[in-house]
């Protein structure tokens, strides 16, 4: 069962004897992605992030609900007359909890620590084999988007807690137990860990991150990154407690979250291009190579703007993807790109004509007729035009969409040319090429958290 805050101000809340997650719901704006915290040894639902979870609540981008999960181990779990936490029984009561959640949010995104790490990954295993067992048309993309492991033990934790070994969730921190090697077999056989917008065969698509403390003496450099790729681990300097304690929205773990989120969020957008496109019947004979679909959108036509759209696109094209305009295609075929140009001097003057072009782009997008768009301003006064553009946007369509203006021709050039690279970045043959390389059920106790 879990507990629902509705709120828009983030308080602690204690977790009663029916219930060992708490779900923080955003009142006056509607999410559909949550942020899951699971604590680790001896931890606290709320006192092991202090200021973190808050933080991703009250982020101003784009509303994000929080949940967190309190498990009694360690000494904490003494108070119960328990030797520790029953690992098992917590990844089975967490990955009901992550099934309730995934019928409510379209992602879900793990955060956990040192041993949570360890419980999130048996849930998130139990969760995925519960879906091959029970539907054969399952999506690879599930609503389990991604996990973070900070400072998580996957192969061991050496020494520290030799003392403790006595209960068994210290035990479970044994290098390479065989509870855990159950659960990493599992995601080697079956999971894309990889930020990629291709399952590259596996038969689902969740990245794994790595947090990394450096002056972890608990948990080794080399123990928390492990089977974790390169460009997804990030080191951050302090112990193994302060590492999951931001208290600033500019502190690096925070950033660094964030803007994994939005990673996660643009890469499933582009593998559910890729699979509509996959399934895309007689358009024209662009079956091979692959394609990629954008379209130009100006507050008039000027034939400059024209003739610069269609060299960057053709300039774009690569062999194993065409950058294709939308009026070359079979009328619906979904844009991964709409470009919209306006004079900067237009925004600024509230010309009606640059308000609709945006408008209309917003209206694309929540009808699904593109995945993202890439609003320039152009001439003097840009930056300013930047900032008014945004204000005609949605809480949605601000984080979806590219706002950045140029003050010539020659910047409108990099504009659109970065922004094809970006679309094209995601495409699974491009990524599949360089992936090493890529620019990015028991009875719950009856308890009260005690901080």
């Amino acid at each position: 069962m879990i507990n629902v805050i509705t709120c828009d101000k983030f308080q602690k809340s204690p977790f009663g004897k029916h219930h060992s997650l708490n779900l923080h719901a955003h009142a006056s704006r509607k999410s559909k992605t949550v942020a899951v915290f699971v604590h680790g040894l001896n931890g606290s639902g709320y006192g092991t992030w202090k200021d973190w979870p808050g933080l991703v609540f009250e982020n101003p981008d784009s509303p994000i609900d929080v949940a967190l999960y309190y498990y009694p181990s360690l000494f904490r779990a003494v108070r119960h007359l328990q030797r520790g936490a029953d690992i098992d029984v917590q990844a089975e009561q967490l990955a009901e909890h992550l099934e309730e959640l995934g019928q409510k949010y379209s992602e879900v995104y793990i955060i956990a620590h040192s041993l949570g790490g360890l419980v999130a990954e048996e849930a998130v295993s139990l969760y995925l084999q519960k879906l091959l067992v029970q539907d054969g048309t399952y999506p690879a993309a599930t609503p389990i988007a991604a996990i973070f492991l900070m400072a998580s033990p996957r192969g061991g934790s050496g020494k520290a807690l030799f003392p403790f070994w006595f209960f068994r969730d210290v035990y479970r921190l044994r290098h390479l137990s065989k509870e855990h090697a159950r659960s990493s077999s599992f995601f080697s056989s079956n999971v894309q860990v990889q930020a990629l917008a291709s399952t590259g065969g596996y038969r689902f698509l969740l990245p794994r991150y790595a947090g990394i403390a450096t002056l972890d003496v608990a948990v080794s450099s080399a123990s928390a990154s492990g089977s974790i790729p390169e460009v997804q681990q990030q080191r951050f300097k302090g112990n193994h407690f302060s590492v999951v304690k931001p208290s600033h929205r500019d502190d690096p773990q925070h950033v660094w979250l964030l803007q994994s989120i939005k990673e996660v969020k643009e890469i499933r957008i582009q593998w559910a291009r890729n699979e509509k496109h996959r399934h895309l019947n007689d358009v024209r004979d662009f079956e091979a190579p692959p394609f990629i679909v954008t379209k130009m959108r100006g507050e008039y036509r000027k034939s400059d703007w024209d003739a610069l759209y269609t060299e960057v696109r053709q300039s774009a094209s690569r062999p194993y993807a065409d950058v294709i305009d939308h009026e070359d295609l079979k009328p619906g075929t979904k844009v991964d790109l709409l470009i919209t140009i306006n004079e900067s001097v237009n925004v600024l003057n509230g010309v009606p004509a640059s308000k609709r072009v945006v408008d209309e782009a917003v209206e694309d997008f929540e009808a699904g007729r593109i995945a993202t768009a890439g609003i320039c301003p152009i001439g003097a006064g840009y930056s300013a035009a930047e900032t008014e553009v945004r204000k005609w946007l949605n809480q949605t369509t601000e984080t979806q969409f590219y706002v950045e203006g140029s003050a010539d021709m020659e910047g409108l050039r990099e504009r659109l040319t970065q922004w094809i690279d970006v679309v094209m970045l995601r495409h699974p043959d491009r990524q599949l090429r360089n992936q090493y390389t890529r620019v990015a059920l028991a009875q719950f106790d009856n308890y009260e958290e005690v901080e």
